[in-house]
């Protein structure tokens, strides 16, 4: 039944995509090329507004006959997103205007979540963690799937874990948002005809992760929230780290860039396919492994390490082609 359900999210987000598409043709929201891009021709930009769309259905539907407070920030924080984020695709929006609409969504549905009588150090924890999460979301949307592909994986992921002990509602949104993203994917992978845009990475960056923050509450196993934090850990690793580096480089993080370890890839040599393939079986092998923790009753520590020795031994591997694709450049210009 819950395959069934996925396939039918699938099939309809797959529908939504071409009456999107050609609003956006008809709109000319085009994505052109420039020195940042990791694409050479102009692509259609916004294609993420179908599945944020059918999300917002499935939160509106299932969300609030059991939790209208959760259902009313949700929904209001996509709307905010949505609307400011489409702003910033087609002309562009100060940098201090997302983070404030974004961490006033943040703050919304924290509250819902966890409550008012949550510690304040798990609020603005909680904030904090979320805002970062939808920014690292958009931030990585730069290759064909790459993103979109997590967006499947992200959330099935977390519906295998959640099934262990939890309400059937978080369950079902999982299983939406996981196939309204399949359903994107064959616009966007191997072929590029849409890009998800700020209007669909930042909407469903929050949206991946208010669900992960309402299972890790709503479950009944208190301790599996520690397990299902391990599945964003390459959003998390891969951004903190670029943000990072740039840093120490004395940039300015409102500025674009190719510095994230996937465009190291692609600036090597590899294809954009190739790259989002390695990521997508890596996401893969740490979701098996949060599997394979629940069931073998490991401590979670062991976990996050192996998790983080997945994606930092990804990280260096990466480095190394990039760095000796840099020196031989060098050398062929000698």
């Amino acid at each position: 039944m819950w395959v069934a359900f996925f396939l039918g999210a699938a099939a309809l987000g797959w529908v939504l995509c071409h009456p999107v598409s050609a609003l956006l043709r008809r709109w000319k929201c085009w994505d052109r090329p420039n020195y940042r891009s990791s694409h050479t021709e102009p692509t259609l930009r916004g294609g993420g507004l179908a599945a944020v769309l059918l999300v917002a259905g499935a939160v509106a539907a299932w969300v609030w006959p059991v939790d209208r407070l959760l259902a009313q920030a949700w929904l209001g924080g996509l709307a905010l997103l949505g609307f400011v984020s489409w702003r910033d695709d087609r002309h562009g929006v100060p940098v201090a205007v997302r983070i404030c609409i974004q961490t006033l969504v943040a703050v919304g549905v924290v509250l819902a979540i966890t409550g008012r009588a949550a510690p304040v150090e798990l609020i603005l924890f909680s904030v904090f963690a979320l805002v970062a999460f939808m920014n690292f979301v958009n931030f990585m949307d730069g290759i064909n799937g790459l993103v979109t592909g997590q967006l499947v994986l992200l959330p099935l992921g977390a519906a295998l874990l959640f099934g262990v002990g939890g309400d059937v509602t978080p369950l079902l949104i999982a299983l939406v948002l996981a196939g309204a993203m399949a359903g994107f994917l064959p616009f966007n992978f191997p072929r590029p005809r849409i890009f998800l845009g700020d209007v669909g990475s930042v909407p469903l960056g929050f949206s991946c992760g208010v669900l992960l923050m309402w299972m890790a509450v709503t479950m009944t196993d208190s301790a599996l929230y520690k397990t299902l934090a391990v599945l964003p850990f390459y959003f998390y690793l891969e951004g903190s780290l670029t943000v990072i580096r740039r840093l120490c480089r004395g940039e300015k993080l409102s500025h674009a860039h190719r510095e994230h370890f996937y465009q190291r890839l692609v600036r090597a040599g590899w294809s954009h396919a190739r790259t989002t393939s390695w990521v997508w079986v890596l996401q893969l092998v740490v979701i098996a492994l949060a599997c394979w923790q629940i069931r073998v009753g490991w401590r979670v520590e062991f976990l996050w390490l192996a998790a983080g020795l997945v994606w930092g031994g990804f990280f260096a591997y990466a480095e190394t082609v990039f760095r000796r694709s840099q020196d031989e450049r060098t050398e062929g210009r000698k």
